[in-house]
């Protein structure tokens, strides 16, 4: 069974396969003008890189509206929301391209080399929300498709060393066509699998997290950009002030 979800708020169904299998994917969550306009964008900034090897690219949202357009999707902005509460960050976001012939990547979690999340606690919580928005077709195998092992965030045992993802029994191989959307919790254990097509994979991530976690993607936020953007973005960019030296981030500016 795949845990499909929808674009919008988080239901209560959501919530529970989310804390239960560490992921969501969301079909249509882009429309197929918004899917272009990414997918076009993402394919500009990589121009000017050589062809032939993985890349990610981080803070591209900058410089580029169509991709500005996705750092607070209605999709997925709501389920950050149920999952964080009205405070929190877009800690960072990645262009990523995958060229043809690659082999794939290896299983790993997200987070930080300098201390892994894991160590937190058992089960890992969540800190990082990642979103992946396929922007090229991946409803075949071979596509430089995501794989996910269900539940794998609320482990507190390791993955065997050199384990592969053909070798773990319930390992999952997301499908999806353009503008479908992958949520997953970054204690998830996932990676990049082979691209076999003659054409370009690629992606746009966004990750969401507490307001107190380091930025990645960029050391900081263009100012040109946090003049002209929009109130919400600015919030998620995490240019607030506080006027004391205690902590404070004022709620993000939902309508609601």
């Amino acid at each position: 069974m795949i845990p499909y979800g929808q674009p919008g708020p988080l239901t209560d169904m959501e919530r529970f396969v989310f804390d239960s299998l560490g992921y969501l994917v969301i079909p249509d969550a882009l429309t197929p003008d918004e899917t272009a306009a990414a997918l076009e964008a993402c394919q500009r900034v990589h121009s000017e890189h050589p062809e032939d090897e993985w890349r990610q690219l981080g803070a591209t949202f900058e410089n580029e509206p169509a991709l500005e357009h996705l750092v607070d999707h209605p999709s997925v902005l709501r389920k950050a929301r149920a999952l964080y509460g009205d405070r929190f960050i877009l800690q960072s976001s990645w262009a990523t391209v995958v060229p043809p012939g690659f082999a794939g990547g290896g299983l790993h979690e997200d987070g930080s080399s300098a201390f892994q999340f894991s160590k937190l606690a058992t089960p890992t919580p969540l800190i990082q929300l990642r979103t992946g928005f396929l922007l090229t077709d991946q409803t075949e195998a071979g596509a430089g498709n995501m794989v996910v092992l269900p539940g794998s965030h609320n482990t507190g045992h390791p993955l065997p060393k050199g384990a592969k993802y053909t070798d773990v029994p319930h390992a999952h191989l997301i499908t999806g066509a353009p503008g479908t959307a992958l949520t997953l919790h970054q204690g998830l254990y996932h990676c990049g699998s082979a691209n076999t097509p003659d054409f370009h994979r690629h992606m746009f991530h966004t990750i969401y997290a507490p307001p107190w976690l380091t930025l990645t993607g960029r050391m900081t936020t263009s100012p040109e950009f946090l003049e002209r953007t929009t109130p919400m973005r600015r919030a998620l960019m995490g240019a607030w002030t506080h006027d004391t030296e205690s902590f404070h981030m004022a709620p993000l500016p939902f309508e609601d």
